[in-house]
């Protein structure tokens, strides 16, 4: 069996996997990287051949280059149905919002959708058995252990080990396996206790709303939206929430799956009390006076939080508040880094003040150290889905502690098992 790394070798933005036996072809994930000029995609492969896809979850680094399979072909895909209607939306998006080409268009997701066969635990992908587990990511989100021509490789997506407010502790296959793709993205290091970054939260909220402010929680638009406002309910926070963005139809298709979260309950009762804006004359209100607003997207690349974000730039009593990782290079991470927003070539300081609080949906270095001493048999891991430094030395870190076989791969490399 060969697996090759189409994307995410010492990168975050573009995951895509392939794994090739005798006679079975299958891809997990097929991303796109959004950076400000252009998209950036996996690297390419023949469609004809292709057994199987599998998206392991919505968010665009991992789906949003699936399409371009349905140009020439018409493989079969595999998704929770949680996934399926996410993607479905995520990707819409992306085509209406896009100012650059894209390889694929509609007609090309429609077919991925409808092509889709919704997953429970188990399915067979040409002559590969495949078993699912909940990943605790985001809803919807699973792992894959992949059986094939005598081997097994686990491939974890991304994954989160912890219980939080919206979601239940994700799941590591309890077998023997060959193989383990592992995502790095935070393996240099830990989170804070998740009570500790609510607290955090719900004073910074407070003191900006106090002070006469608005707080902009720039958010992914599935799972990180819904957790805040999960996190905002459960403190009792009683000031004004507004929902904005593709974080509105996301939370209202989560909240129809109430299977994919910890408690729906409290998911329903903080939809009740939040304010959804539904054009620019109720934009313009929360503009106007004190309280949160929750929107799309979470690294200011797009949607409704670069509207407000140009708004309350130079406003001091103003807040932005980033619960979401920050990919280098957008801009998100260049306000982190260097306090400065705007177009290529006009960004500028910003007045507003600058928060970032640590509400990761992934395993921190210790939660991943401990994912890997659990796996059973003697694996060969690839350590990615992280920056450079994150997965090299997260590789160092497995081989010493562990004795097993690490790599920090790059783009294009293959292993064979």
């Amino acid at each position: 069996m060969k697996v090759t790394v189409f994307g995410g070798g010492r990168e975050v933005g573009r995951s895509g996997f392939e794994i090739r036996g005798e006679s079975t072809k299958v891809i997990l994930d097929y991303g796109v990287m959004i950076r400000e000029d252009r998209p950036v995609f996996p690297l390419s492969t023949h469609a004809r051949d292709l057994d199987g896809l599998i998206i392991t979850h919505a968010h665009l680094d991992h789906s949003g280059g699936a399409p371009i399979f349905y140009v020439t072909e018409n493989p079969r895909v595999f998704m929770t149905s949680t996934t399926k209607e996410l993607t479905d939306i995520l990707i819409k998006d992306l085509l209406h919002l896009s100012s650059y080409f894209l390889p694929y268009e509609a007609l090309e997701l429609r077919t991925m959708i409808e092509r889709n066969e919704d997953i429970g635990n188990t399915a067979r992908i040409g002559n590969a058995e495949v078993e699912f587990y909940n990943s605790g990511h985001i809803p919807g989100s699973i792992n894959v252990l992949l059986r094939l021509d005598g081997k097994k490789v686990w491939y974890s997506g991304d994954f989160n080990t912890i219980d939080t407010v919206l979601l239940r502790a994700g799941v590591v296959p309890d077998t023997e396996m060959d193989f383990a793709i592992i995502e790095s993205t935070y393996a240099t290091v830990d989170h804070p206790p998740r009570e500790e970054s609510e607290k955090r939260l719900i004073e910074v909220l407070n003191d900006v709303v106090e002070g006469g402010g608005l707080a902009l929680i720039p958010a992914f638009s599935v799972g990180r939206s819904q957790e805040i406002l999960c996190v905002l309910q459960k403190h009792n926070f009683k000031y004004s929430i507004a929902i904005d963005g593709m974080s509105r139809v996301a939370t209202k298709l989560i909240a129809s799956a109430p299977e994919t979260v910890r408690n729906p309950e409290l998911l329903k009762k903080a939809m009740s009390r939040a304010k959804w804006v539904a054009g620019q004359k109720d934009r313009d209100k929360v503009l106007n006076k004190p309280g949160v607003v929750i929107t799309s997207s979470g690294m200011l690349t797009g949607g409704a939080s670069v509207y407000y974000m140009e708004k309350i730039r130079n406003r001091s009593r103003d807040c932005v508040v980033l619960v979401s990782f920050q990919i280098p290079g957008t801009p998100g991470r260049v306000l982190l880094d260097e306090g400065v927003y705007g177009p290529p070539g006009e960004k500028r300081k910003v007045k507003c003040r600058v928060e970032w609080i640590d509400f990761s949906s992934h395993c921190g270095k210790t939660e991943l150290m401990k994912v890997v001493k659990s796996l059973k048999g003697n694996p060969k891991i690839l350590c990615v889905h992280g920056e450079p430094i994150s997965c090299t030395s997260f590789a160092e870190q497995i081989r010493q502690e562990t004795g097993l076989e690490a790599y920090a791969p790059s783009l294009g490399d293959s292993f064979t098992i």
